[in-house]
């Protein structure tokens, strides 16, 4: 499979010369990952050891990015759970930089494999387990975070989603999707986060694909870009809205509630106390991740500038974006009107 946005052309050109700013020897190997949406990800194999090379999105290309993820990935070490690390070029930069002023990290390798879906049950109960380990080893970093990249945040997203559709210039894209956008629209302003709930550190994308397994255990989180302050429901909701379905992202599928019962189970195990208020909004907290993405994707049928697409598949960004804005929709259809079910495994679990 290739993505429409983010293939390495001159794959064994532009790497290699990048590479050589690094002081990791002679590069033997160099293998192409595709499971991501955002970056472009290489696996590379050299005299100092095996390395992953992302070529960043350029819209989480910052300094601010780079110093959050190097905090955050020291941290983790601290508190004993494997993390990518950093590594620096050989003249202290902590990024390479290409031709066209696109921006190459190289990160220590962790050993393992990450699932491109949830199969079963266990593996969603696993996977929550990584996930509360995660955000209770986060809970004392000292870090003050620099990024200013707008992720779950749902105001912004939802004015930026009216913003687009009021463009004339996406008249023509906005017809296709004229309908889908109005009820997401409507949707999500139903659900917004209050203001007054606690600021944890969050991983900002807890997809399957971003936990690290060895064997059926999750031993590391991945994908360290979008950790930020935050209500701790955007991830227990993201997490909720990608394991408990089957399918890629532009399939409409069901909510699974056993997969969903197994994630709750797990979380409980490691995760840190959650107060009243957020137990009484953890019951929505999927459908409303699963509504902001519908909106992002609805809004990139229209800007057509953001999210990688699989031009296997789909003939442009566009008709993939607009095939998995309406999988969210259906999605969160499933899940309110699974929503005595849903609200019954919460108290049952977090009692």
């Amino acid at each position: 499979m290739r993505f429409g946005y983010g293939y390495v052309r001159h794959m064994n050109e532009e790497p290699m010369d990048l590479l050589s700013t690094y002081a990791i020897g002679a590069v033997h190997h160099i293998r192409p990952i595709t499971k991501g949406l955002m970056h472009t990800t290489l696996e590379v194999e050299a005299d100092a050891g095996r390395f992953i090379f992302q070529r960043l999105h350029h819209k989480l290309s910052t300094a601010e990015i780079i110093d959050d993820y190097e905090a955050v990935t020291a941290h983790l070490a601290l508190k004993g759970l494997p993390s990518p690390r950093l590594i620096r070029c050989a003249d202290g930069q902590p990024v390479a930089v290409d031709g066209e002023d696109r921006w190459w990290r190289l990160s220590t390798f962790i050993e393992g494999h990450t699932p491109t879906r949830v199969d079963h049950p266990d593996q969603a109960r696993e996977g929550a387990r990584m996930l509360g380990r995660f955000h209770a080893a986060m809970a004392d970093i000292p870090h003050t975070f620099g990024s200013q990249h707008p992720l779950h945040d749902m105001e912004g997203h939802l004015a930026r989603l009216r913003a687009a559709a009021a463009n004339p210039a996406y008249a023509e894209a906005l017809a296709t999707v004229r309908d889908e956008i109005a009820e997401a629209d409507a949707l999500l302003a139903q659900v917004l986060l209050p203001a007054d709930l606690p600021l944890r550190v969050v991983h900002g994308d807890p997809k399957i694909s971003n936990i690290m397994f060895s064997g059926d255990q999750a031993v590391a989180m991945i994908d360290l870009d979008t950790c930020m302050r935050h209500s701790v429901l955007v991830d227990l909701g993201d997490a909720v809205r990608s394991w408990c379905r089957s399918g890629t992202e532009d399939e409409q599928q069901a909510f699974q509630l056993e997969r969903f019962e197994a994630l709750l189970q797990g979380y409980a195990e490691t995760g840190p106390p959650l107060t009243e208020a957020e137990l009484a909004l953890m019951p929505e907290a999927g459908r409303m991740i699963t509504l902001e993405l519908a909106s992002r994707f609805l809004r990139d049928v229209l800007e057509d500038e953001y999210f990688a697409w699989d031009a296997d598949r789909w003939p442009d960004r566009r008709s993939h974006n607009r095939a998995r804005g309406r999988a969210m929709l259906h999605l969160a259809a499933d899940m309110r009107s699974k929503s005595s079910e849903i609200k019954d495994l919460v108290r049952q679990i977090f009692a």
